[in-house]
């Protein structure tokens, strides 16, 4: 995990040190409300058969991390995210849940160009599992990831200097049970671009 939170500091100065030469970068923490639930397949979390997947209830959470993006132009943008998340859902017994660490790169674009600082955003990432719940045996050992492929859509809207605004959602590509368990969120967050309050009160 060291090696890991080292690589990522590389990576974060390194966009930082190439996005000080054209003044048109952010570095800071973000923080998201978030509702989640698993989709499970019947009979891992009740006694119901079959091989339906269905949501077991939405719980409220959070994901808290940093974040650093480039805009290459006004209306593109590439960065990165490292976040701590916790999924918990309805049908899970109280205090079981799902902890992780999930190292997120996405793209910010305007396709439309008709708001300012409005943006799309979607990302592919991976997220290392630290905690999982117990299934009290409905699920086989050898089937439970410890690394899984989250896809996040978003819309942001940025409002320079200042703080980002962004809501979206976030589901599993590569369960986190193989063929029985996926995580599914969907999240209203901000982001705050420390570098650039720094430079706007200070100059």
């Amino acid at each position: 995990m060291i090696r890991k939170l080292f690589l990522l500091y590389i990576l974060l100065f390194s966009i930082s040190s190439y996005g000080q030469r054209y003044k048109d970068y952010e570095i800071g923490p973000m923080f998201n409300y978030e509702h989640t639930t698993l989709l499970v397949a019947d009979g891992v979390l009740n006694n119901k058969e079959g091989d339906r997947h269905s949501a077991s209830g939405f719980e409220p959470n959070y994901a808290a991390g940093l974040y650093a993006i480039y805009y290459f132009r006004p209306k593109l943008g590439l960065g990165a995210e490292l976040y701590f998340q916790r999924t918990t859902s309805a049908e899970l017994p109280s205090g079981e849940y799902y902890n992780s660490i999930t190292f997120m790169p996405y793209v910010n674009v305007d396709p439309f160009r008709q708001i300012s600082n409005l943006h799309f955003g979607g990302g592919v990432g991976l997220a290392f599992i630290q905690e999982l719940p117990d299934y009290r045996g409905k699920v086989l050992e050898e089937d439970v990831r410890v690394i899984t492929v989250p896809l996040k859509l978003s819309t942001s809207y940025r409002i320079r200097n200042h703080i980002t605004f962004e809501l979206g959602g976030q589901v599993e590509l590569l369960e986190v049970v193989a063929d029985n368990v996926r995580r599914m969120a969907f999240f209203a967050g901000i982001k705050v671009p420390l570098n650039r309050l720094n430079r706007y009160y200070y100059r």
